[in-house]
């Protein structure tokens, strides 16, 4: 499997905003690639032990991918009294080019021993899964340094961008009288590489005592270990003419442990059952989180600040699902969560006299209750002609309560609230069209305000939680089959509908991100 994208994107901001409170216009020239391939290896062999069915599979992955901008640029005007001119004090010329490479090295094998107990069915898998990931990544960010001693008057410095960059920048002008000079935004921090590595042991127990009775029970071990190394300078070598000397300094976060569950499904005819679900499972903190790296957000305009005492997050689900199925393709489920985190992630914003800097805290426990309701029907109900068109959607309802540790009271602004990134509320419609060779899907997106980053307190300001809007989506697909090639067009965020951020009484950010188009063809062979 090879894949590769690129994507162009202008955009342009134009508000108040900034400590100032200057009228900007930003320009955001942005260029993306993206590539991925992977190698498969899949086997299956099928035997008999103790004259039962037994099945051996083991399979191999090699996959990269790569993502790349080589410049992405942004630049700034401001407008005051009715001119248009280029601050470099107020907004610098800023161009970015980041390389990140993965590669990962994947294997597993898995046995499964039909056992016979109760049914044919009924077996026992056990397995291993092991896989390691490393990562490169480098982000170089360089400015127009601006110096005012040879700016006289920054509102004279008007034009469209190249016209002034000829003049200002490109132009033959002895260095020491340069308005602007090209010069480094970024340092070691924004250089790191990163290692996982993950091997799993489970074993698996399934059999059916009635033939309306399933249960599924299974215990998952997971050595899991992640590894930053953190480019720093030396700053705490004795010698200090080797204190600018860069280190690679590694961070690790380690998981030992053991994840079982167990699902039991009862049939109590062929159209409802009852699925009764319980589970352990983990989150780690995403590559850098954990790390006391200080570093530029990779798409934001703020900085980033690692916390080194971040830990995993263990989480207890509990599910309880109806399922009506009215024919092999239409049904309706509804059914009932709950889930306990320990120690859950949440993102939260420091205090800040400039640009944000946002940073990471593990809170001592979260509490997710709530109902949920899916299904699909097909609408030949309403006329024969219509039996290739299908409605089909899922609402999710969930509240949530955050409890801090003691040490956090007082610290975070908000004690009683929801958790940080969850909406409350989600909803997705589909409106479709499927035949054999052609399929179309109409899909809209709905997510309830959700905290964007949790608030802080810092001596006598209180800053409030952060939140997000997110926009109404509508997104249209369209596939053609023609016998071994197969087209796919699709029209994304067709509604451009704008996103939100909004601190307390106050609106922060207001953005749209524009309506996508892509086209893709494959062929199988």
């Amino acid at each position: 499997l090879f894949t590769r994208t690129a994507l162009q994107s202008t955009r342009i901001v134009d508000g108040i905003m900034g400590s100032n409170n200057a009228h900007l216009i930003k320009y955001y020239l942005d260029w993306e690639e993206r590539e991925l391939s992977a190698d498969q290896i899949n086997a299956e062999i099928n035997y008999e032990l103790f004259n039962k069915k037994s099945a051996f599979e083991f399979g191999a992955e090699r996959a990269t991918a790569r993502l790349y901008q080589p410049n992405n640029f942004y630049y700034a005007y401001e407008e005051l009294d009715g001119v248009t001119f280029l601050d470099p004090f107020s907004a610098n010329s800023i161009g970015t080019r980041l390389e990140s490479e993965d590669e990962l090295y994947a294997a597993y094998a898995k046995n499964k021993f039909y056992t016979n107990i109760f049914s044919d069915e009924d077996h026992i898998d056990v397995g291993l899964n092991i896989s390691t990931k490393d990562r490169v990544s480098r982000q170089n960010k360089f400015y127009l340094r601006p110096y005012k001693e040879n700016i006289a008057d920054t509102t004279e410095i008007t034009g469209d961008i190249e016209s002034i960059y000829y003049e200002y920048v490109r132009n033959d002008i002895p260095y020491n009288e340069m308005p602007y000079r090209v010069s480094p935004l970024f340092t070691a921090a924004d250089y790191f590489d990163a290692t996982v590595d993950t091997a799993e042991y489970y074993v698996n127990l399934f059999i059916k005592p009635y033939d309306s009775l399933e249960i599924f029970a299974g215990a998952r071990y997971v050595d899991f270990t992640q590894t930053i190394y953190q480019y720093k300078e030396d700053r705490e070598n004795p010698d200090m003419s080797l204190r600018n000397l860069i280190q690679k300094v590694p961070e690790s976060l380690v998981v030992n442990d053991l994840y079982p569950s167990i699902t039991v499904k009862y049939k109590y005819d062929k159209n409802n059952h009852v699925d009764l679900a319980l589970s352990k499972t983990y989150i780690t903190p995403d590559l850098r989180e954990f790390t006391d790296g200080i570093y530029v957000h990779p798409y934001e305009v703020a900085t980033v600040m690692g916390n080194p005492d971040l830990t995993n997050t263990e989480i207890y689900n509990f599910d309880l699902k109806y399922s009506h199925y009215i024919s092999d393709t239409e049904n309706i489920k509804a059914g009932v969560f709950a889930k306990y985190l320990d120690k859950p992630i949440e993102d939260v914003q420091l205090p800040s006299s400039s640009l944000p800097i946002y940073s990471f805290v593990n809170s001592d426990s979260a509490i997710l209750y709530g109902i949920e309701i899916d299904g699909r029907k097909n609408l030949d109900f309403l006329h024969n002609k219509l039996a290739d068109f299908y409605l089909s959607g899922n609402f999710t309802y969930t509240e949530s309560e955050v409890t801090l540790q003691d040490e956090q009271v007082g610290v975070l602004s908000s004690d009683s609230r929801q958790l940080q990134g969850l909406s409350p509320t989600i909803v997705n419609l589909t409106f479709g069209y499927e035949v054999s060779d052609r399929i179309v899907n109409l899909s809209y997106n709905m997510m309830g305000e959700r905290i964007k980053k949790v608030g802080v307190i810092d001596g006598e300001y209180i800053y409030p939680d952060t939140y997000e809007v997110p926009p109404h989506l509508l997104d249209l697909v369209w596939i053609e089959k023609m016998g071994d090639y197969s087209f796919k067009f699709k029209a994304g965020n067709l509604l451009d509908d704008k996103i939100i951020w909004k601190q307390g009484d106050m609106i922060t950010k207001e953005f749209q991100t524009g309506t996508t188009f892509d086209f893709s063809a494959s062929y199988q062979f």
